[in-house]
């Protein structure tokens, strides 16, 4: 898959986001499990550039669960660049946690629990640098979300597949807090909140935008994807049309992330 820019990664680069050993113990220590992913031969449900109808997917780790209120608040206080009323300007946007009580804490009446929303990409790929890992790719994301409870590949289903139509949504099938884990011990797949993917800016849907002018040249490095492959999978098409359309600074009130990492 395409990566960001030379030039973009050099800027993030300079942002106090890298990771190290001893934030890496702190963030595990709030919270955080890792579960295996094995990879393998797969299938994607998007035509990348590479036109091959099966690509391969290395073992990686993914967050059991999307980081919480209470995990971003952590991340906040250790690192409060990343308050709203301090991120710099580059990384900044209107809505960035703007639901939260205060600069520095989401307040009583969120859960703290729940999946941290109103969070752009720059703030997401921050945490999980911290954290010792990355934001998953697209073909990652996509590959863990296949499972169900008892299948690593779902995807034949038609049943399972149509209760998809309500990803992002409270009716969506992770939607409640005790539905079961995929057959990989990842929670929340397919549930009410979108998810960051660290290749979400060269990400490509109905248009290609890389030949605009509008400033953002930066953001649109790379085609990704022309066409799919089974516009039926609606879990991974839906998310993917959206996170195309994106920049890096949104904020939606139901977008959050987990990150990844690679195998060792």
């Amino acid at each position: 898959m395409p990566l960001l820019s030379t030039t973009l990664a050099a800027v993030l680069a300079l942002a106090p986001a890298l990771a190290g050993a001893a934030a890496t113990d702190a963030a595990s220590g709030g919270g955080i499990a890792w579960r295996s992913i094995p990879g393998g031969a797969f299938r994607s449900a998007v035509r990348f550039e590479e036109e091959r109808p099966v690509l391969p997917v290395a073992p990686f780790q993914l967050m059991e669960r999307p980081v919480s209120n209470a995990q971003f608040a952590a991340f906040v206080a250790r690192r409060p660049e990343w308050r709203r009323d301090r991120i710099p300007a580059l990384f900044s946007s209107p809505g960035y946690l703007g639901h939260w009580e205060s600069a520095d804490a989401p307040g009583a009446r969120l859960d703290p629990d729940a999946p941290v929303v109103h969070v752009n990409w720059y703030a997401a790929d921050a945490f999980c640098r911290e954290a010792g890992g990355r934001l998953p790719d697209f073909l990652e994301w996509e590959f863990a979300a296949a499972a169900d409870a008892t299948r690593a590949d779902a995807r034949h289903d038609r049943q399972w597949r149509l209760r998809q139509a309500n990803d992002g949504t409270p009716h969506a099938p992770d939607a409640a807090a005790d539905a079961p884990a995929n057959v990989y011990g990842v929670r929340g797949l397919h549930g009410a909140y979108w998810e960051w993917t660290g290749d979400a800016t060269s990400l490509l849907g109905g248009g290609d935008r890389r030949g605009r002018d509008d400033g953002d040249a930066l953001q649109y490095c790379g085609a990704s994807a022309m066409a799919f492959n089974d516009p039926a999978d609606y879990g991974a098409v839906k998310r993917f049309v959206l996170l195309s359309a994106l920049t890096p600074a949104a904020t939606l009130g139901n977008l959050g992330f987990r990150c990844a990492r690679s195998q060792p």
